[in-house]
Protein backbone atom coordinates (compact mmCIF):
# COMPACT_ATOMS: atom_id res chain seq x y z
CA UNK A 1 0.00 0.00 0.00
CA UNK A 2 1.33 3.42 -1.04
CA UNK A 3 1.49 5.55 2.34
CA UNK A 4 1.76 9.07 -0.44
CA UNK A 5 -2.48 7.56 -0.75
CA UNK A 6 -3.09 7.25 3.05
CA UNK A 7 -1.55 10.83 3.40
CA UNK A 8 -3.40 12.30 0.74
CA UNK A 9 -6.34 10.80 2.59
CA UNK A 10 -5.70 12.41 6.41
CA UNK A 11 -4.98 15.83 5.02
CA UNK A 12 -8.60 15.78 3.31
CA UNK A 13 -9.78 14.66 6.28
CA UNK A 14 -8.26 17.14 8.12
CA UNK A 15 -8.84 19.83 6.03
CA UNK A 16 -11.63 18.78 3.99
CA UNK A 17 -11.00 20.45 0.49
CA UNK A 18 -9.24 18.91 -2.55
CA UNK A 19 -7.75 22.39 -3.28
CA UNK A 20 -6.31 23.03 -0.06
CA UNK A 21 -5.14 19.25 0.27
CA UNK A 22 -3.31 20.05 -3.05
CA UNK A 23 -1.83 23.15 -1.78
CA UNK A 24 -0.93 21.61 1.53
CA UNK A 25 0.62 18.53 -0.46
CA UNK A 26 2.17 20.76 -3.38
CA UNK A 27 0.06 18.55 -5.93
CA UNK A 28 -2.55 19.57 -8.13
CA UNK A 29 -6.39 18.52 -7.31
CA UNK A 30 -6.50 15.72 -10.06
CA UNK A 31 -3.41 13.95 -8.72
CA UNK A 32 -5.24 14.22 -5.25
CA UNK A 33 -8.20 12.77 -6.34
CA UNK A 34 -6.72 9.98 -8.40
CA UNK A 35 -4.82 9.17 -5.09
CA UNK A 36 -8.38 8.95 -2.96
CA UNK A 37 -9.65 6.84 -6.30
CA UNK A 38 -7.23 4.08 -5.68
CA UNK A 39 -7.11 4.22 -2.08
CA UNK A 40 -10.97 3.54 -2.39
CA UNK A 41 -10.22 0.80 -5.22
CA UNK A 42 -7.76 -1.03 -2.76
CA UNK A 43 -10.05 -0.99 0.01
CA UNK A 44 -13.14 -1.75 -1.78
CA UNK A 45 -14.96 1.20 0.28
CA UNK A 46 -16.11 4.78 -0.55
CA UNK A 47 -14.30 6.81 2.09
CA UNK A 48 -16.03 10.27 1.37
CA UNK A 49 -19.22 12.41 0.62
CA UNK A 50 -20.04 15.20 -0.82
CA UNK A 51 -23.29 17.11 0.47
CA UNK A 52 -24.69 20.34 -0.02
CA UNK A 53 -23.95 21.08 3.58
CA UNK A 54 -19.60 20.39 2.80
CA UNK A 55 -17.53 17.49 2.75
CA UNK A 56 -17.93 14.46 5.49
CA UNK A 57 -16.29 10.96 5.79
CA UNK A 58 -18.24 7.72 5.01
CA UNK A 59 -18.31 5.57 8.40
CA UNK A 60 -15.83 3.65 6.62
CA UNK A 61 -13.77 6.81 6.27
CA UNK A 62 -13.84 7.63 10.07
CA UNK A 63 -13.17 3.76 11.19
CA UNK A 64 -9.66 3.64 9.23
CA UNK A 65 -8.79 7.04 10.54
CA UNK A 66 -6.62 6.45 13.34
CA UNK A 67 -5.32 3.49 11.64
CA UNK A 68 -4.09 5.84 8.33
CA UNK A 69 -2.39 8.12 11.51
CA UNK A 70 -0.41 5.02 12.56
CA UNK A 71 0.52 3.31 9.45
CA UNK A 72 1.71 7.35 8.08
CA UNK A 73 3.65 7.69 11.63
CA UNK A 74 5.24 4.49 11.66
CA UNK A 75 6.08 4.42 7.99
CA UNK A 76 8.17 7.99 8.69
CA UNK A 77 9.98 6.10 11.42
CA UNK A 78 11.40 3.51 9.64
CA UNK A 79 12.13 5.72 7.10
CA UNK A 80 14.52 7.44 9.77
CA UNK A 81 16.00 4.03 11.12
CA UNK A 82 16.49 2.88 7.74
CA UNK A 83 18.31 6.19 6.55
CA UNK A 84 22.21 6.84 7.63
CA UNK A 85 21.46 10.46 8.17
CA UNK A 86 19.32 9.78 10.98
CA UNK A 87 21.73 7.01 12.78
CA UNK A 88 22.51 9.05 16.14
CA UNK A 89 25.36 9.48 17.09
CA UNK A 90 24.67 11.80 20.08
CA UNK A 91 22.14 11.58 23.16
CA UNK A 92 18.61 12.31 22.45
CA UNK A 93 17.55 15.65 24.05
CA UNK A 94 14.74 16.04 26.10
CA UNK A 95 13.18 19.69 27.49
CA UNK A 96 10.94 19.72 30.40
CA UNK A 97 9.34 22.76 32.14
CA UNK A 98 9.83 23.25 35.66
CA UNK A 99 5.86 21.97 36.94
CA UNK A 100 7.34 18.57 35.07
CA UNK A 101 11.08 18.59 36.59
CA UNK A 102 9.84 19.31 39.99
CA UNK A 103 7.66 16.77 40.08
CA UNK A 104 7.38 13.27 37.79
CA UNK A 105 10.77 14.06 36.03
CA UNK A 106 12.80 11.87 38.04
CA UNK A 107 10.40 9.00 37.05
CA UNK A 108 10.90 9.55 33.86
CA UNK A 109 14.49 9.30 33.87
CA UNK A 110 14.28 6.16 35.77
CA UNK A 111 12.35 4.75 32.78
CA UNK A 112 13.99 6.13 29.83
CA UNK A 113 17.59 4.78 31.01
CA UNK A 114 15.74 1.34 31.75
CA UNK A 115 13.46 1.08 28.74
CA UNK A 116 16.03 2.56 26.11
CA UNK A 117 19.42 1.45 27.48
CA UNK A 118 20.81 1.62 24.31
CA UNK A 119 20.24 5.22 24.06
CA UNK A 120 21.74 8.32 25.87
CA UNK A 121 19.85 11.36 26.68
CA UNK A 122 20.11 14.91 27.70
CA UNK A 123 17.30 16.53 29.65
CA UNK A 124 17.22 20.26 29.24
CA UNK A 125 15.37 22.11 31.98
CA UNK A 126 13.75 25.51 30.86
CA UNK A 127 10.65 27.76 30.22
CA UNK A 128 7.96 26.92 27.78
CA UNK A 129 8.72 29.76 25.48
CA UNK A 130 12.52 29.19 25.51
CA UNK A 131 12.22 25.22 24.44
CA UNK A 132 9.30 25.52 22.05
CA UNK A 133 12.38 28.30 20.30
CA UNK A 134 14.46 25.44 21.19
CA UNK A 135 12.59 22.74 19.29
CA UNK A 136 11.88 24.73 16.58
CA UNK A 137 15.89 25.26 16.10
CA UNK A 138 16.30 21.94 16.20
CA UNK A 139 18.35 22.16 19.24
CA UNK A 140 15.82 19.55 21.35
CA UNK A 141 14.08 16.52 20.20
CA UNK A 142 11.07 16.83 22.08
CA UNK A 143 9.88 19.45 24.61
CA UNK A 144 7.42 18.93 27.25
CA UNK A 145 5.59 22.06 27.96
CA UNK A 146 2.20 23.46 28.96
CA UNK A 147 -0.03 24.47 26.16
CA UNK A 148 1.99 22.86 23.41
CA UNK A 149 2.80 24.39 19.99
CA UNK A 150 0.48 26.01 17.55
CA UNK A 151 2.79 25.34 14.69
CA UNK A 152 1.87 23.18 11.78
CA UNK A 153 4.96 20.63 12.00
CA UNK A 154 3.92 20.22 15.22
CA UNK A 155 2.30 17.52 17.06
CA UNK A 156 1.28 17.80 20.23
CA UNK A 157 0.75 14.51 22.66
CA UNK A 158 -1.49 15.42 25.83
CA UNK A 159 0.35 14.33 29.00
CA UNK A 160 -1.41 15.86 32.21
CA UNK A 161 -2.68 18.65 34.23
CA UNK A 162 -2.11 20.51 36.91
CA UNK A 163 -4.17 22.55 39.43
CA UNK A 164 -3.51 26.29 39.22
CA UNK A 165 -4.55 28.17 42.42
CA UNK A 166 -3.95 31.51 43.94
CA UNK A 167 -1.49 31.01 46.89
CA UNK A 168 -0.35 34.00 49.74
CA UNK A 169 1.35 33.81 52.57
CA UNK A 170 -1.26 34.09 55.22
CA UNK A 171 1.10 35.95 57.71
CA UNK A 172 1.62 38.75 55.21
CA UNK A 173 -1.89 38.69 53.35
CA UNK A 174 -5.70 38.37 55.14
CA UNK A 175 -6.80 35.84 52.99
CA UNK A 176 -9.45 33.74 55.37
CA UNK A 177 -12.28 34.61 53.21
CA UNK A 178 -13.51 34.22 50.10
CA UNK A 179 -12.73 36.99 47.54
CA UNK A 180 -13.40 37.95 43.94
CA UNK A 181 -10.77 38.86 41.29
CA UNK A 182 -11.86 42.37 42.10
CA UNK A 183 -10.50 42.32 45.14
CA UNK A 184 -7.48 39.88 44.09
CA UNK A 185 -6.26 42.67 41.80
CA UNK A 186 -6.05 44.85 45.05
CA UNK A 187 -3.16 42.70 46.23
CA UNK A 188 0.68 42.42 44.51
CA UNK A 189 0.51 40.11 41.86
CA UNK A 190 3.66 38.26 40.73
CA UNK A 191 3.22 38.36 36.92
CA UNK A 192 5.27 36.29 34.63
CA UNK A 193 7.84 38.58 32.20
CA UNK A 194 6.23 40.91 29.91
CA UNK A 195 4.79 39.28 26.04
CA UNK A 196 5.83 35.65 27.66
CA UNK A 197 2.53 33.07 27.01
CA UNK A 198 2.66 32.46 30.99
CA UNK A 199 2.21 36.91 31.26
CA UNK A 200 -0.87 37.01 28.07
CA UNK A 201 -2.14 33.86 29.71
CA UNK A 202 -2.51 35.47 32.75
CA UNK A 203 -3.44 38.88 32.25
CA UNK A 204 -5.84 37.45 29.81
CA UNK A 205 -7.60 35.38 32.88
CA UNK A 206 -7.74 38.44 35.21
CA UNK A 207 -9.22 40.89 32.41
CA UNK A 208 -11.96 37.83 32.10
CA UNK A 209 -13.65 38.19 35.13
CA UNK A 210 -12.30 42.02 36.21
CA UNK A 211 -12.82 44.43 32.67
CA UNK A 212 -11.13 47.40 35.13
CA UNK A 213 -7.91 45.35 35.21
CA UNK A 214 -4.63 46.73 33.96
CA UNK A 215 -1.11 45.10 34.13
CA UNK A 216 0.05 49.01 34.09
CA UNK A 217 -2.15 50.26 37.19
CA UNK A 218 0.00 52.18 38.72
CA UNK A 219 -2.11 51.45 42.29
CA UNK A 220 -1.12 47.86 41.79
CA UNK A 221 2.78 47.41 42.71
CA UNK A 222 4.16 45.05 39.90
CA UNK A 223 6.23 42.28 40.22
CA UNK A 224 7.87 40.20 37.39
CA UNK A 225 10.11 37.32 37.62
CA UNK A 226 11.72 35.31 35.09
CA UNK A 227 9.20 32.68 35.50
CA UNK A 228 9.50 28.91 37.07
CA UNK A 229 7.20 27.61 39.69
CA UNK A 230 9.74 27.03 42.15
CA UNK A 231 11.08 30.95 41.94
CA UNK A 232 7.09 32.09 42.14
CA UNK A 233 6.37 29.36 44.99
CA UNK A 234 9.48 30.87 47.03
CA UNK A 235 8.44 34.69 46.38
CA UNK A 236 4.82 34.17 47.21
CA UNK A 237 6.19 32.36 50.57
CA UNK A 238 8.68 35.64 51.41
CA UNK A 239 5.16 38.08 50.94
CA UNK A 240 6.23 39.55 48.10
CA UNK A 241 2.96 39.34 46.77
CA UNK A 242 0.40 36.50 45.64
CA UNK A 243 0.77 34.33 42.23
CA UNK A 244 -1.42 31.45 40.80
CA UNK A 245 0.49 28.07 40.90
CA UNK A 246 0.21 24.21 40.62
CA UNK A 247 -1.05 23.39 43.65
CA UNK A 248 0.85 19.88 44.11
CA UNK A 249 3.99 21.90 43.52
CA UNK A 250 3.35 23.74 46.95
CA UNK A 251 2.05 21.31 48.93
CA UNK A 252 5.30 21.02 51.45
CA UNK A 253 4.74 25.02 51.73
CA UNK A 254 0.65 24.55 52.52
CA UNK A 255 2.07 22.18 54.85
CA UNK A 256 4.09 23.87 56.82
CA UNK A 257 2.28 27.05 57.00
CA UNK A 258 3.82 29.03 55.12
CA UNK A 259 1.22 29.13 51.65
CA UNK A 260 -2.35 29.31 51.72
CA UNK A 261 -4.62 28.62 48.92
CA UNK A 262 -6.86 31.90 48.18
CA UNK A 263 -10.48 31.26 47.87
CA UNK A 264 -10.88 33.13 44.70
CA UNK A 265 -14.32 32.30 43.60
CA UNK A 266 -13.52 32.29 39.80
CA UNK A 267 -11.01 29.13 38.88
CA UNK A 268 -7.80 29.51 37.37
CA UNK A 269 -7.63 27.58 34.55
CA UNK A 270 -5.08 24.04 34.78
CA UNK A 271 -2.14 23.72 32.91
CA UNK A 272 -2.44 21.23 30.57
CA UNK A 273 1.07 19.45 29.33
CA UNK A 274 1.58 18.07 26.38
CA UNK A 275 4.39 16.07 23.93
CA UNK A 276 5.62 18.77 21.70
CA UNK A 277 7.54 17.14 18.60
CA UNK A 278 8.34 17.95 14.44
CA UNK A 279 6.55 15.66 12.10
CA UNK A 280 9.11 13.80 10.61
CA UNK A 281 10.48 13.51 13.58
CA UNK A 282 14.11 14.19 14.12
CA UNK A 283 14.74 10.41 16.15
CA UNK A 284 13.44 7.37 15.08
CA UNK A 285 11.89 6.08 18.60
CA UNK A 286 9.64 9.23 18.99
CA UNK A 287 6.59 7.71 19.66
CA UNK A 288 7.83 5.41 21.97
CA UNK A 289 9.54 8.07 24.03
CA UNK A 290 5.65 9.79 24.07
CA UNK A 291 4.45 6.93 25.25
CA UNK A 292 6.83 6.31 28.12
CA UNK A 293 6.11 9.73 29.07
CA UNK A 294 2.11 9.38 29.15
CA UNK A 295 2.53 6.37 31.13
CA UNK A 296 5.06 7.71 34.15
CA UNK A 297 2.76 10.70 34.41
CA UNK A 298 -0.37 8.49 34.51
CA UNK A 299 1.30 6.21 37.23
CA UNK A 300 2.54 9.42 39.30
CA UNK A 301 -1.21 10.93 38.89
CA UNK A 302 -2.41 7.52 40.36
CA UNK A 303 0.11 7.65 43.20
CA UNK A 304 0.15 11.19 43.83
CA UNK A 305 -2.15 13.46 41.88
CA UNK A 306 -5.35 13.41 43.08
CA UNK A 307 -7.22 16.77 42.47
CA UNK A 308 -3.84 18.48 42.30
CA UNK A 309 -2.59 16.54 38.86
CA UNK A 310 -4.73 14.22 36.58
CA UNK A 311 -3.90 12.68 33.30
Amino acid sequence: MNTRFLETFLWLARLKSFSRTAEKLHASQPAVSGRIVALEELLGVTLYERHVKGFELTPAGRRILDRCEQIVQLSRELKSVASEDNVLGRPLRIGASDAISLSWMPDLVSMLTTTFADYQFDMITDSAPNLSRMLMNDEIDIALIANGIDEPRIVNAPLCNYRIEWLANPRKFKIDKPMNIEQLCELPIIMPPPSTPGYMWQVEYLKRHNPNYSPDDPKTMRISCGYSPGTGIQMVALGFGVMPVPVLLARPWIAAGDLAVIKVKENFPPWAMYASYKTPPTIPIITSLVETAQAVAKAYADRRGGEDFWP
